[in-house]
């Protein structure tokens, strides 16, 4: 199973799932103003999420015959899935380590948003360590309680 992922098919498969995930998310995030997660400014990323989805797709299936049975050399299903799956995580964390350290100084850490909402105004990773930061002041508050010792003095 993992000899057909390893085929130069296999390989053109993952980077159209790289590159078609990678558009899509980006195109999701400027239309949905989530500026954390956008590389450059929202209707470049808009334009680069539409373009690279769009050169993707016509570089993976006019560049040669693509319509090979899993029983010779394609891709079954379940290799599908797992090179897919891979990519588009992939595609993921590269999107938030890039826009993360990319948008590192502009952006706000005075929101009060929750969820996916907070991408709209600060990147991921700073998302993430406000998050942490909060849980450990609570987790450290609610262990804050009187010992049962006595404190003779």
């Amino acid at each position: 199973m993992i000899a057909g992922m390893l085929t130069s098919f296999g390989l053109d498969y993952f980077l159209l799932c790289l590159a078609a995930s990678f558009g899509v998310l980006q195109f999701a995030a400027a239309y949905s103003r989530l500026y954390g997660l956008l590389v450059f400014n929202r209707s470049f990323s808009a334009f680069l999420g539409f373009a690279v989805m769009t050169l993707a797709f016509t570089w993976f299936f006019a560049t040669e015959p693509r319509n090979i049975p899993d029983t010779g050399e394609g891709l079954d299903g379940n290799q599908q899935a797992i090179l897919f799956s891979t990519a588009a995580a992939t595609s993921l964390v590269i999107i938030l380590f890039v826009t993360s350290l990319r948008n590192w100084s502009t952006s706000n850490e005075e929101s009060a948003r929750n969820g996916i909402d907070v991408l709209r105004s600060t990147t991921y990773f700073k998302a993430l360590m406000k998050g942490r930061n909060g849980f450990w002041k609570r987790f450290s508050l609610s262990t804050k309680k009187p010992s049962s010792g006595s404190t003779a003095g």
